[in-house]
């Protein structure tokens, strides 16, 4: 049948090119190549059932939320910058940044010189800056600044949005004043019981206690200090009226304030307005009225962290970083976004804690993004700033004294020594002294921010050390009103302004237990647990200087038997392994029970004459043509390296070198410098700074005091010698010069730590990059 034309043609098969037929020449069951004609079954398909979710009530069905899967413990972790091994690929990065970027600088200025365009100047001190937090103020600048800014450390908040978040800082003298009003409750309890009828008062143990009358410790301790200044002069063949003493708190008690005229008061100053601010930074701080509601608080407390005043350690570093914001703000124009372009140089305590310098690191390249940070102890940065290569620095600040030995360029770890008082204890101690003298301003409040700055600026006005001043004095001061008008008041003092700084050297008048606080918290994800190296530090451990300061709270050891035989006349062989040394053990019994036993209080000054808890273990060492004996065999026996370390904890060996004399923590700290020559070169290089040595005759005192002290402990030393500071440098900053001296140096080039490579490393770029961490 034809196809009609309309029909759709039907598809065309494709022709495959089969192969040709086999050869006859082939055998039959040769295999032909092409497809095959075996049926190959169809793959199984599965067939899945939809299950239906179970509802879940109060619950959403799906979440945007990424959910991780589960960890394979067949494929373990890697080992980058877990190990100290690799540690330093994560240091070569940084430095290879850093030197891509001083490259890319200089490829841009020769550009610009080629083209003939004016090249900016780029001065690197420019963008360096130098941060010294103290306890009381901050000092920062850069390094190309000749001196730097000092700003008060502290910040003021509301005290309706603290919130429990902070606790009240303990008020000096408040502790001495609640025992003197207990016993004086305790008396008038007893007085009215015995007017009742007989009355006996006995203790737990039934036994009758003693009723005689109670002495105040704080008035039996000034008596200490008085009767000490009183032997000095006496001594000095200077005559003095002690009467004048009954004079001048008759004249204090009649004197009345008088009002400066308002056109002519030069001690005025502009109140901070509160204005409603979350808070306030500096000097517009201290100036705030009391009326306005604000708490003043110091975020540096010893040196350290303010545990005390603070409930967490994340409230404390905002404040930190707030006063460090808006410090570099208002002094230096430093806005946060320029933070990138700065380099930080940090100075630390020479003995501090390792947990405030990983914090405050942490701050000052995680959380303000600066460059990078050098950090550096304070003695270290005073001897460059003295041009001193060895030297005995003593640093005396406002809550603490560091003394320190450095020779040719290295801090010695194992004379460091730190003392837990400053001039703020004067500056308590004056107080106290003043109110037993009739003092005119009888509301005196040291919680108030500008009273206790009125006093402190009297004590540095007044208090000295030179004994020839001993004399009915007038002084004046200026108290300072929000509302009114400025008074005058016009005193006198007799001895108070001597025995004030004589706290340095009797250390029992500073109450350690108030200035304890009752606040204390602990800093998370900072542990020494993150860097592990079999080379360990000593930065925060306790030290030879105060193992040797605390040694007179160990019991004394046995003497050996020679000695024994000959202090009691007998010249017995010494004891073998096969004879019994019972006798020996009696023996040493006697010698020991004759002598008295080593008292468990504070080591006192030399020459204050001990009390009935005070031994003469404490008290000022005897020259050597003068010693008893049995004293010569003591005095040898409590030799710092006879003298077993067992007995006391690192932490009461802290604590215990910290309530020290100056002259005794410097002399311990002097005699373990070495050799004899070195030991001269230390004591004739003794370098005061710190805003509290600038005291009048601390000096003089101290170079009076130590020579005694260091030939005790066996050198030939005459005299010492006191390096003033710079020349036209205030002692508060030669540590922050010291550091700005470094700068100029090309070997602070590899002390830098980099952000990147602190957020790569962390903590372990301090222990790696300086020794005394």
């Amino acid at each position: 049948m034809e196809d009609s034309p309309d029909a759709p043609n039907p598809p065309q098969l494709q022709q495959m090119p089969y192969p040709a037929p086999p050869s006859v020449l082939e055998p039959a069951n040769t295999p032909v190549a092409g497809p095959s004609t075996t049926p190959v079954p169809a793959p199984s398909r599965r067939i899945y059932t939809k299950k239906t979710k179970k509802k879940t009530e109060g619950m959403m069905a799906y979440t945007a939320a990424f959910v991780p899967m589960g960890i394979n413990i067949k494929i373990p972790a890697g080992d980058y910058l877990t190990k100290e091994r690799n540690v330093d690929v994560a240091r070569q990065l940084s430095l290879a940044r850093s030197k891509q970027e001083k490259q890319a600088v200089e490829e841009e200025i020769q550009r610009l010189v080629e083209e003939g365009k004016e090249v900016p100047e780029h001065n690197p001190l420019h963008y360096t800056l130098i941060l010294h937090p103290g306890s009381r103020n901050l000092k920062l600048g850069r390094a190309s600044d000749f001196y730097p800014k000092e700003v008060p450390n502290c910040i003021a908040r509301p005290a309706n949005s603290l919130n429990g978040s902070s606790h009240d800082p303990p008020v000096p003298g408040s502790r001495a004043k609640r025992v003197a009003r207990e016993q004086a409750e305790k008396r008038e309890a007893k007085k009215r019981r015995a007017e009742e009828g007989t009355y006996v008062e006995t203790n737990g143990h039934g036994e009758v206690e003693n009723n005689g009358p109670w002495t105040d410790p704080v008035d039996e301790n000034i008596g200490h200090l008085r009767d000490y200044l009183r032997n000095r002069l006496v001594q000095e063949r200077l005559a003095t009226d002690w009467k004048e003493g009954i004079r001048v708190k008759a004249t204090n008690a009649k004197v009345r304030p008088e009002a400066l005229p308002e056109h002519n008061d030069p001690y005025r100053i502009d109140w901070t307005e509160p204005e409603g601010k979350p808070f306030f930074v500096g000097t517009e701080a201290l100036r705030l009225p009391e009326s306005a509601g604000y708490k003043v608080r110091f975020p540096i407390l010893n040196r350290s962290l303010n545990r005390r005043d603070w409930a967490s350690s994340q409230s404390l570093l905002d404040d930190i970083w707030t006063i460090l914001q808006q410090s570099l703000q208002t002094e230096l124009g430093i806005l946060p976004k320029e933070y990138p372009k700065y380099s930080c140089v940090f100075i630390i305590p020479d003995h501090g804690d390792r947990v405030y310098v990983q914090a405050m690191s942490d701050l000052l390249l995680s959380v303000m993004a600066f460059k990078e940070i050098a950090v550096h102890q304070e003695s270290y940065c005073a001897i460059f700033s003295a041009g001193m290569s060895s030297a005995c620095v003593v640093d005396v600040g406002a809550q603490q004294t560091s003394v320190t030995c450095v020779d040719d360029g290295l801090v010695m770890a194992d004379t460091r020594i730190r003392l837990n008082y400053g001039g703020d204890d004067i500056t308590s101690a004056l107080v106290t002294l003043l109110q037993r003298s009739n003092f005119p301003y009888r509301e005196l409040d040291l919680t108030k921010s500008q009273e206790w700055l009125m006093m402190d600026n009297l004590k540095n006005k007044i208090c000295t050390l030179e004994e020839h001043l001993v004399a009915n004095t007038p002084w004046d001061f200026y108290l300072l009103k929000t509302e009114g008008l400025t008074q005058k008041y016009v005193f006198r003092t007799y001895d108070e302004n001597i025995l004030a700084p004589l706290i340095f050297f009797d250390t029992r008048l500073i109450d350690y237990e108030e200035k304890k606080g009752n606040g204390s918290f602990r800093f998370w994800n900072t542990s020494d647990d993150e860097v592990s190296d079999e080379i360990t530090s000593w930065y925060d451990e306790p030290t030879g200087a105060m193992k040797a300061c605390t040694i007179h709270l160990l019991p004394p050891p046995p003497a050996p038997v020679e000695i024994l035989s000959e202090v009691n006349g007998n010249t017995a062989p010494p004891a073998t392994n096969g004879v019994d040394s019972t006798a020996t053990d009696v023996k040493s019994q006697e010698v020991n029970s004759s002598k008295p036993p080593i008292s468990t209080e504070p080591m006192h000054s030399a020459g204050v004459p001990p009390t009935n808890s005070q031994t003469s273990a404490t008290a000022t060492p005897v020259p050597e043509t003068t010693l008893a004996p049995v004293a010569q065999i003591a005095t040898i026996a409590t030799a710092p390296a006879s003298r077993p370390e067992a007995g006391l904890s690192a932490y009461q060996v802290v604590t215990e070198a910290a309530q020290s004399p100056l002259d005794a923590a410097i002399a311990a700290s002097i005699s373990l410098v070495g050799t004899e020559n070195k030991v001269k070169s230390s004591a004739n290089s003794i370098l005061l700074i710190g805003g509290s040595s600038a005291m009048k005759g601390l000096g003089a005192f101290i170079a009076d005091r130590l020579p005694p002290l260091l030939r005790q402990k066996g050198f030939p030393i005459s005299d010492v010698s006191i390096v003033p500071p710079p020349r036209n440098l205030n002692p508060r900053f030669v540590s922050w010069k010291g550091a700005s001296v470094m700068c100029h140096l090309e070997s602070l080039s590899d002390m830098w730590i980099g952000r990147d490579e602190w957020e790569a490393v962390g903590q372990r770029a301090l222990k790696d990059r300086y020794l005394f961490f």
